[in-house]
């Protein structure tokens, strides 16, 4: 397919990555950030892959998904009228730029009293009375000139001026919320968004487990009832920043079933989120039941060469909750080279677009989303409500 037949925003953003191979900077900060080039994804993620189907059979986890893995839309299109707008105020400057801003970051740990964490001998960590979860923020900032697309996030950086929609996105088995925040977050944080990343206390970092999963739930609503407490405090680095009204939750793998459960488990539901990101995900109903699930807006993603999480498990997903649902297969994309290269430019297009309607009121790239996935070639486009 020739430049000219591709999306304005998918010809930009090739642009950039080939200027970038051309001049020689190395590789990007999403690969920086993982520690491994291209090539060799695969190999490190098949390294722990055996560890989370086995944990998750040891913890008896129903993973359903379609018997032949096929999914049929009930509807094309949008969502229905009465779902167009969103939760920002419209003379809000946040409401309005798009794609112009840099990225700070900060962090906080925030310390649940209220709930354990259990011991994880192979880690040769004890049992402790409390949770204890830092998080990683990332925030817009007024652009800089001449500044690289892919430039780092700067640390402690004055906030760009507005209220931002926020969005509390947690990270893969053996991943963390540094990694989150600069593979996934950061083309995000660009549009506009505050994205906030914790570190789950056993899933994350070297040795990471799936068997938490059930406890991670709850630490997506501590988080996000902390960071509504400590942005909304004088003196704080965003303070008067964050719009927390304006949530959306996101996960990738074993985050993307920590993000269904929150919004859509029977067990977890948290009532203040508006829309849900699901990247490589499954259902993961270890209590209570997904049936008579909140319509919140939910958009899934996956790779269709993805050999951790099989894509039936988001076709399961779209087939079995209700309400506005958009689910795009991404083609030769794997479970993490769905963040590189030109499928990684559709994904975070396709998050911002999904956002941006049911956050920010604006469903313009949305309605335009089945055109420029056709003409792209990218993948496989379905929603239903």
């Amino acid at each position: 397919m020739t430049d000219g037949a591709r999306p304005a925003w998918a010809r930009r953003r090739k642009f950039r990555t080939d200027r970038q191979e051309r001049a020689g900077w190395g590789p990007t900060l999403r690969q920086a950030s993982l520690g491994m080039r291209r090539s060799s994804v695969r190999m490190n993620l098949a390294s722990w892959r055996g560890s989370v189907v086995a944990g998750a059979v040891g913890l008896g986890l129903v993973l359903a998904s379609c018997s032949d893995g096929s999914t049929q839309a009930t509807a094309e299109g949008s969502a229905t009228p009465a779902a167009r707008h969103g939760c920002l105020p419209a003379d809000d400057p946040a409401a309005s730029v798009r794609g112009d801003y840099g990225v700070g970051q900060t962090q906080v740990t925030f310390i649940d009293h209220s709930r354990p964490t259990d011991a994880a001998p192979d880690r040769h960590l004890a049992a402790n009375p409390d949770r204890t979860i830092p998080v990683v923020v990332s925030y817009p900032v007024a652009p800089t000139p001449g500044a690289a697309a892919d430039a780092p996030a700067v640390s402690g950086a004055a906030p760009a001026t507005g209220r931002f929609p926020l969005v509390v996105l947690s990270h893969g088995v053996t991943a963390d919320g540094m990694v989150a925040a600069n593979v996934i977050a950061a083309p995000l944080v660009r549009q506009g968004y505050v994205v906030a990343t914790p570190t789950f206390p056993l899933s994350s970092g070297p040795g990471g487990t799936i068997f938490d999963l059930p406890n991670q739930p709850a630490d997506v609503s501590f988080v996000i009832t902390s960071l509504t407490g400590w942005s909304a405090t004088a003196g704080t680095p965003l303070a008067g920043h964050v719009q927390p009204s304006c949530l959306a939750i996101a996960g990738h793998s074993l985050g993307a079933a920590t993000t269904l459960a929150a919004a859509y488990l029977s067990c977890c539901r948290d009532g203040r989120v508006k829309a849900v990101v699901s990247l490589a995900g499954a259902l993961a109903p270890f209590k209570g039941t997904f049936a008579g699930n909140p319509p919140v807006p939910l958009l899934i993603l996956h790779g269709d060469q993805d050999q951790t999480v099989p894509l039936a498990k988001s076709a399961d997903i779209f087939t079995t909750l209700r309400g506005p649902r958009y689910f795009l297969t991404l083609h030769g994309a794997g479970h993490s080279t769905m963040f590189f290269d030109q499928a990684g430019q559709t994904l975070d297009h396709t998050v911002t677009a999904f956002l941006d309607a049911y956050l920010k009121g604006d469903f313009r790239s949305l309605d335009a989303l089945p055109d420029d996935i056709r003409r792209s070639g990218v993948g496989t486009y379905q929603t239903a409500r």
